[in-house]
């Protein structure tokens, strides 16, 4: 017999855009360096090497599926940033070092919200984000109506973030 959790988990998953499951790989790559952060810190050796050695297999696999044709610049930056978070993830692991896991959930987040932001507010090429670059994007807003900056900034400002909170 099937574990229900377990089919709705597949289910998730297999119906998901590819947007939805870059957005639940970093969740998953979030979640356990929190989990390895956590089992370090209670001195479970072996849980928090289980959790490092699936945050960087989510890393790896996000390098993996880099378009460095149709990404130029961008694809190499991540590819980079995905070696430097999975190099210090193993720093941590060897090193019993909390400061290297919590670099990587910090660069983890912010790629995330970043992420998120592109998914959940498509825009044209080179329109900056109002939630996420609120000054930059009233900028824009003035080359196009000098009228309508203040009020772009103002309502920039005061849209709320929308910071996720992953569940250690």
């Amino acid at each position: 017999m099937s574990n229900p959790y377990s089919q709705y988990q597949k289910t998730q998953v297999t119906t998901a855009s590819k947007e939805k499951i870059l957005l639940m790989l970093y969740e998953g790559a979030i979640r356990f360096t929190k989990h390895a952060h956590a089992a370090l810190k209670q001195g479970k050796v072996a849980d928090k090497g289980k959790y490092i050695s699936k945050a960087t297999a989510i890393l790896s696999e996000l390098m993996a599926t880099l378009d460095f044709k149709s990404g130029g610049q961008l694809a190499v930056d991540l590819e980079n940033l995905y070696v430097f978070m999975i190099d210090k993830l193993i720093e941590g692991n060897i090193k019993n070092d909390p400061e290297c896991l919590q670099q990587v959930e910090k660069l983890l987040m912010t790629l995330y919200e970043a992420w998120k932001d592109v998914v959940e507010n498509p825009r044209e090429d080179g329109i900056p984000s109002a939630r996420m670059q609120p000054q930059e994007y009233a900028s824009y807003v003035a080359t196009k109506d000098p009228n309508a900056q203040a009020a772009t900034l103002t309502a920039a400002q005061q849209t709320p973030s929308n910071k996720v909170k992953l569940s250690a």
